[in-house]
Protein backbone atom coordinates (compact mmCIF):
# COMPACT_ATOMS: atom_id res chain seq x y z
CA UNK A 1 0.00 0.00 0.00
CA UNK A 2 1.40 3.37 -1.00
CA UNK A 3 0.11 6.95 -1.02
CA UNK A 4 -0.83 7.63 -4.64
CA UNK A 5 -2.88 10.82 -4.75
CA UNK A 6 -4.97 13.43 -2.97
CA UNK A 7 -8.64 14.37 -3.24
CA UNK A 8 -8.48 18.12 -2.63
CA UNK A 9 -11.39 20.29 -1.51
CA UNK A 10 -10.88 24.04 -1.87
CA UNK A 11 -12.70 27.23 -0.89
CA UNK A 12 -13.10 30.16 -3.29
CA UNK A 13 -14.67 33.56 -2.86
CA UNK A 14 -17.92 33.15 -4.79
CA UNK A 15 -17.79 36.77 -5.93
CA UNK A 16 -14.40 36.11 -7.55
CA UNK A 17 -15.86 33.68 -10.07
CA UNK A 18 -15.88 35.17 -13.57
CA UNK A 19 -19.21 36.15 -15.07
CA UNK A 20 -19.85 35.91 -18.82
CA UNK A 21 -22.70 36.90 -21.08
CA UNK A 22 -24.98 33.83 -21.27
CA UNK A 23 -24.47 31.77 -24.41
CA UNK A 24 -27.58 32.01 -26.58
CA UNK A 25 -27.36 28.40 -27.73
CA UNK A 26 -27.33 26.99 -24.17
CA UNK A 27 -30.17 26.41 -21.74
CA UNK A 28 -29.77 26.28 -17.95
CA UNK A 29 -32.38 24.50 -15.85
CA UNK A 30 -32.84 22.66 -12.57
CA UNK A 31 -32.32 18.92 -12.75
CA UNK A 32 -34.74 16.24 -11.56
CA UNK A 33 -34.27 12.57 -10.67
CA UNK A 34 -35.23 11.74 -14.25
CA UNK A 35 -31.98 13.44 -15.38
CA UNK A 36 -29.63 11.31 -13.26
CA UNK A 37 -28.91 8.77 -16.01
CA UNK A 38 -27.83 11.59 -18.33
CA UNK A 39 -25.68 13.05 -15.54
CA UNK A 40 -23.94 9.68 -15.04
CA UNK A 41 -23.34 9.43 -18.79
CA UNK A 42 -21.78 12.91 -18.90
CA UNK A 43 -19.51 12.02 -15.96
CA UNK A 44 -18.26 9.05 -18.01
CA UNK A 45 -17.62 11.22 -21.07
CA UNK A 46 -15.53 13.63 -19.00
CA UNK A 47 -13.56 11.01 -17.10
CA UNK A 48 -13.17 8.10 -19.52
CA UNK A 49 -9.87 9.39 -20.92
CA UNK A 50 -8.42 10.05 -17.46
CA UNK A 51 -6.59 7.65 -15.16
CA UNK A 52 -8.00 6.41 -11.88
CA UNK A 53 -11.60 7.67 -12.13
CA UNK A 54 -14.14 5.28 -10.62
CA UNK A 55 -17.22 4.08 -12.48
CA UNK A 56 -20.62 5.34 -11.37
CA UNK A 57 -22.37 2.12 -12.39
CA UNK A 58 -23.01 -1.11 -10.50
CA UNK A 59 -24.81 -2.35 -7.39
CA UNK A 60 -23.61 0.42 -5.06
CA UNK A 61 -24.89 3.22 -7.28
CA UNK A 62 -28.05 1.28 -8.12
CA UNK A 63 -28.71 1.09 -4.37
CA UNK A 64 -28.43 4.85 -3.87
CA UNK A 65 -30.41 5.57 -7.03
CA UNK A 66 -33.31 3.40 -5.89
CA UNK A 67 -34.73 6.13 -3.64
CA UNK A 68 -35.16 8.37 -6.72
CA UNK A 69 -33.83 11.43 -4.91
CA UNK A 70 -31.39 14.08 -6.01
CA UNK A 71 -27.89 14.01 -4.56
CA UNK A 72 -27.54 16.99 -2.23
CA UNK A 73 -29.98 19.90 -2.48
CA UNK A 74 -30.07 20.26 -6.24
CA UNK A 75 -28.57 19.84 -9.69
CA UNK A 76 -28.01 22.61 -12.22
CA UNK A 77 -27.99 21.39 -15.83
CA UNK A 78 -26.61 23.06 -18.94
CA UNK A 79 -28.05 21.79 -22.24
CA UNK A 80 -27.31 22.43 -25.88
CA UNK A 81 -30.40 21.76 -28.02
CA UNK A 82 -31.65 19.28 -25.41
CA UNK A 83 -28.30 17.48 -24.99
CA UNK A 84 -26.66 17.66 -21.57
CA UNK A 85 -23.24 19.35 -21.81
CA UNK A 86 -22.62 20.32 -18.19
CA UNK A 87 -23.92 19.90 -14.65
CA UNK A 88 -23.25 20.88 -11.06
CA UNK A 89 -24.56 19.10 -7.96
CA UNK A 90 -24.66 21.29 -4.87
CA UNK A 91 -25.70 21.77 -1.27
CA UNK A 92 -26.98 25.18 -0.25
CA UNK A 93 -26.09 25.05 3.45
CA UNK A 94 -27.62 27.51 5.90
CA UNK A 95 -27.84 31.23 6.45
CA UNK A 96 -26.87 34.31 4.51
CA UNK A 97 -23.98 35.60 6.59
CA UNK A 98 -20.25 35.85 5.96
CA UNK A 99 -19.79 32.20 6.93
CA UNK A 100 -22.40 30.82 4.50
CA UNK A 101 -21.00 28.18 2.10
CA UNK A 102 -22.28 26.75 -1.19
CA UNK A 103 -20.81 23.24 -1.38
CA UNK A 104 -20.51 21.99 -4.97
CA UNK A 105 -20.08 18.25 -4.85
CA UNK A 106 -19.31 18.11 -8.55
CA UNK A 107 -19.18 20.47 -11.53
CA UNK A 108 -18.31 18.97 -14.91
CA UNK A 109 -18.74 20.03 -18.52
CA UNK A 110 -17.88 18.70 -21.96
CA UNK A 111 -17.43 22.10 -23.67
CA UNK A 112 -15.82 25.41 -22.78
CA UNK A 113 -19.12 27.27 -23.30
CA UNK A 114 -20.93 24.94 -20.92
CA UNK A 115 -18.15 25.32 -18.34
CA UNK A 116 -18.35 29.12 -18.50
CA UNK A 117 -22.12 28.91 -18.12
CA UNK A 118 -21.82 26.71 -15.02
CA UNK A 119 -19.19 28.94 -13.43
CA UNK A 120 -21.41 31.97 -14.05
CA UNK A 121 -24.39 30.27 -12.40
CA UNK A 122 -22.28 29.31 -9.37
CA UNK A 123 -20.96 32.86 -9.15
CA UNK A 124 -24.52 34.17 -8.98
CA UNK A 125 -24.78 32.74 -5.45
CA UNK A 126 -22.33 35.38 -4.15
CA UNK A 127 -24.96 37.51 -2.38
CA UNK A 128 -26.13 34.62 -0.15
CA UNK A 129 -23.10 32.30 -0.03
CA UNK A 130 -19.79 34.18 0.05
CA UNK A 131 -17.76 30.96 -0.10
CA UNK A 132 -17.83 28.30 -2.82
CA UNK A 133 -16.45 24.90 -1.78
CA UNK A 134 -15.64 22.24 -4.39
CA UNK A 135 -13.26 19.46 -5.47
CA UNK A 136 -11.53 20.61 -8.67
CA UNK A 137 -10.55 18.11 -11.35
CA UNK A 138 -7.15 19.23 -12.57
CA UNK A 139 -7.18 20.69 -16.07
CA UNK A 140 -10.81 19.91 -16.90
CA UNK A 141 -13.17 22.29 -18.70
CA UNK A 142 -14.58 23.82 -15.50
CA UNK A 143 -11.35 24.15 -13.52
CA UNK A 144 -9.65 26.27 -16.16
CA UNK A 145 -12.40 28.91 -15.66
CA UNK A 146 -12.02 29.03 -11.87
CA UNK A 147 -9.63 31.41 -10.05
CA UNK A 148 -7.83 28.47 -8.43
CA UNK A 149 -4.75 30.61 -7.84
CA UNK A 150 -6.78 32.30 -5.08
CA UNK A 151 -8.19 29.06 -3.63
CA UNK A 152 -7.67 28.03 -0.02
CA UNK A 153 -7.37 24.36 0.85
CA UNK A 154 -10.34 23.23 2.96
CA UNK A 155 -9.53 19.54 3.13
CA UNK A 156 -7.07 17.07 1.66
CA UNK A 157 -7.95 13.35 1.66
CA UNK A 158 -5.03 11.07 0.88
CA UNK A 159 -5.84 7.95 -1.11
CA UNK A 160 -3.67 4.87 -1.48
CA UNK A 161 -3.04 2.12 -4.03
CA UNK A 162 -2.06 -1.50 -3.54
CA UNK A 163 -1.59 -3.90 -6.49
CA UNK A 164 -3.26 -7.24 -5.68
CA UNK A 165 -2.94 -8.95 -9.07
CA UNK A 166 -0.33 -7.17 -11.20
CA UNK A 167 -1.18 -9.15 -14.35
CA UNK A 168 -4.83 -8.09 -14.30
CA UNK A 169 -3.92 -4.59 -13.16
CA UNK A 170 -1.77 -4.08 -16.25
CA UNK A 171 -4.03 -5.93 -18.68
CA UNK A 172 -7.27 -4.15 -17.72
CA UNK A 173 -6.02 -0.64 -16.99
CA UNK A 174 -6.05 0.95 -20.44
CA UNK A 175 -2.97 2.66 -21.90
CA UNK A 176 -2.21 5.63 -24.19
CA UNK A 177 -2.34 4.54 -27.83
CA UNK A 178 0.85 6.45 -28.69
CA UNK A 179 3.04 4.69 -26.09
CA UNK A 180 5.17 1.71 -27.14
CA UNK A 181 7.92 -0.10 -25.29
CA UNK A 182 9.18 -3.20 -23.51
CA UNK A 183 11.00 -3.50 -20.19
CA UNK A 184 11.99 -6.43 -17.99
CA UNK A 185 12.05 -6.12 -14.21
CA UNK A 186 12.01 -8.25 -11.09
CA UNK A 187 9.16 -7.52 -8.68
CA UNK A 188 9.27 -8.37 -4.97
CA UNK A 189 5.96 -8.41 -3.12
CA UNK A 190 6.34 -9.61 0.47
CA UNK A 191 2.58 -9.85 1.10
CA UNK A 192 1.25 -11.10 -2.25
CA UNK A 193 3.91 -13.61 -3.27
CA UNK A 194 2.04 -14.48 -6.48
CA UNK A 195 3.20 -11.10 -7.77
CA UNK A 196 6.85 -11.84 -7.05
CA UNK A 197 9.04 -12.81 -9.99
CA UNK A 198 10.69 -11.55 -13.14
CA UNK A 199 8.28 -9.91 -15.55
CA UNK A 200 8.28 -8.47 -19.06
CA UNK A 201 6.05 -5.41 -19.45
CA UNK A 202 5.06 -4.67 -23.06
CA UNK A 203 2.79 -1.83 -24.17
CA UNK A 204 1.60 -0.89 -27.69
CA UNK A 205 -1.54 0.30 -29.46
CA UNK A 206 -3.41 1.11 -26.25
CA UNK A 207 -2.88 -2.28 -24.62
CA UNK A 208 -0.28 -3.74 -22.28
CA UNK A 209 0.53 -7.07 -20.69
CA UNK A 210 2.83 -8.62 -18.11
CA UNK A 211 4.35 -12.00 -18.86
CA UNK A 212 6.72 -14.03 -16.72
CA UNK A 213 10.25 -14.52 -18.02
CA UNK A 214 13.12 -16.65 -16.81
CA UNK A 215 16.21 -15.39 -15.05
CA UNK A 216 17.01 -12.17 -13.28
CA UNK A 217 16.59 -8.56 -14.40
CA UNK A 218 18.73 -5.44 -14.03
CA UNK A 219 15.76 -3.53 -12.61
CA UNK A 220 14.53 -4.79 -9.22
CA UNK A 221 11.26 -3.22 -8.07
CA UNK A 222 9.51 -3.35 -4.70
CA UNK A 223 5.71 -3.74 -4.58
CA UNK A 224 5.35 -0.24 -3.11
CA UNK A 225 7.39 1.14 -6.00
CA UNK A 226 5.13 -0.66 -8.46
CA UNK A 227 2.12 1.07 -6.85
CA UNK A 228 3.72 4.50 -7.24
CA UNK A 229 4.69 3.94 -10.86
CA UNK A 230 1.38 2.34 -11.88
CA UNK A 231 -0.62 5.25 -10.41
CA UNK A 232 1.67 7.83 -12.01
CA UNK A 233 2.45 9.20 -8.54
CA UNK A 234 6.22 9.15 -9.06
CA UNK A 235 8.79 8.59 -11.79
CA UNK A 236 11.30 5.76 -11.87
CA UNK A 237 14.21 7.94 -10.73
CA UNK A 238 12.25 9.15 -7.71
CA UNK A 239 11.24 5.58 -6.85
CA UNK A 240 14.89 4.56 -7.07
CA UNK A 241 15.93 7.43 -4.78
CA UNK A 242 13.30 6.24 -2.28
CA UNK A 243 14.95 2.80 -2.19
CA UNK A 244 11.98 1.04 -3.83
CA UNK A 245 13.80 0.36 -7.10
CA UNK A 246 17.34 -0.99 -7.41
CA UNK A 247 19.32 -1.09 -10.64
CA UNK A 248 22.28 -3.15 -11.79
CA UNK A 249 24.37 -1.21 -14.29
CA UNK A 250 21.41 0.46 -16.03
CA UNK A 251 19.37 3.64 -15.67
CA UNK A 252 15.87 3.24 -14.16
CA UNK A 253 14.00 5.38 -16.71
CA UNK A 254 12.60 2.48 -18.75
CA UNK A 255 10.20 1.72 -15.89
CA UNK A 256 8.50 5.07 -16.47
CA UNK A 257 6.47 3.06 -18.99
CA UNK A 258 4.44 1.74 -16.04
CA UNK A 259 3.16 5.27 -15.38
CA UNK A 260 2.37 6.16 -18.99
CA UNK A 261 -0.66 8.42 -19.23
CA UNK A 262 -0.03 10.66 -16.26
CA UNK A 263 -1.16 10.61 -12.63
CA UNK A 264 -4.36 8.94 -11.49
CA UNK A 265 -7.15 11.17 -10.17
CA UNK A 266 -10.35 10.58 -8.22
CA UNK A 267 -13.52 12.54 -7.50
CA UNK A 268 -14.85 9.84 -5.15
CA UNK A 269 -13.48 8.95 -1.74
CA UNK A 270 -13.96 5.51 -0.25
Amino acid sequence: MEAAGVLRTVDLATAALPRHRPASHLTVRAGTPADLDAVAALYERVTRHRNGMLTRRGKLFDFFAADAKLPGDGITLVEDDGTLVGYATWQRGRGYGADSVLTVDEALATTADAARELVGVLGSWASVAPTLRLCPLDGDAVSVHLPLEAARDHERDLWMHRPVDVVRAVGERGWPAHVRGVVDFHLTDALADWNTGTWRFAVADGEAELTRVDGEADLRLDGRGFALLYAGAAGARSVAQAGLLHTVGVEPDALDLLGAGGPAQLLDYF
